[in-house]
């Protein structure tokens, strides 16, 4: 994974834990919740998609504010980690929406500075990694192009022991 995704991804979610239990909750929950809302729908019966990543966060928070109350450091931490792998993975995943995400990254951490070299520095892995197009060998043999607007096209041909080819 690339350092820029991870030193965001980790920024972000100390920021976000550090705000749950202030009045800049909701601010920073709002911003994240459409953060974590690029990496689709959420699956299951019952759920509502568009506010899968609200409720995420309000059982986070809620694991937080208990983790205070019992002085528990531990579990604190653990929510920090896994919302960074969280964002980290959305980050990662959404390369090509590098424009979107660097706007969310910044409403999100509005306010900490040293947190817009980290943003600058993502927003140009991702813009780098959002205009490539990979080259992609297939096993036995085949090439194609990976990337976004790259097309590929896959022929499979079988070739069965003892059974000659076409010519």
């Amino acid at each position: 994974m690339d350092p820029a995704v991870v030193t965001v991804a980790a920024t972000a979610a100390t920021t976000l834990v550090a705000a749950m239990t202030t009045d800049a909750w909701g601010h920073v929950k709002g911003g994240c919740a459409r953060l974590l809302g690029l990496a689709g729908p959420a699956q299951g019966a019952g759920r509502d998609p568009e506010r899968e990543p609200e409720r995420e966060l309000e059982q986070a928070r809620a694991t937080v504010v208990a983790a205070r109350e019992r002085g528990d450091a531990q579990g604190e931490r653990a929510v920090v980690d896994l919302l960074a792998a969280r964002l980290a993975a959305v980050l990662e995943a959404n390369a090509h929406r590098a424009d979107e995400v660097e706007e969310l990254l910044r409403q999100v951490l509005a306010g900490n500075a040293a947190a817009d070299g980290q943003i600058d520095a993502l927003a140009q892995a991702l813009g780098r990694r959002g205009n490539t197009v990979y080259n992609q060998w297939v096993d036995n043999g085949g090439g194609g192009a990976q990337g976004p607007g790259a097309t590929v096209t896959v022929h499979h041909h079988h070739h069965v022991p003892g059974v000659p080819g076409p010519s």
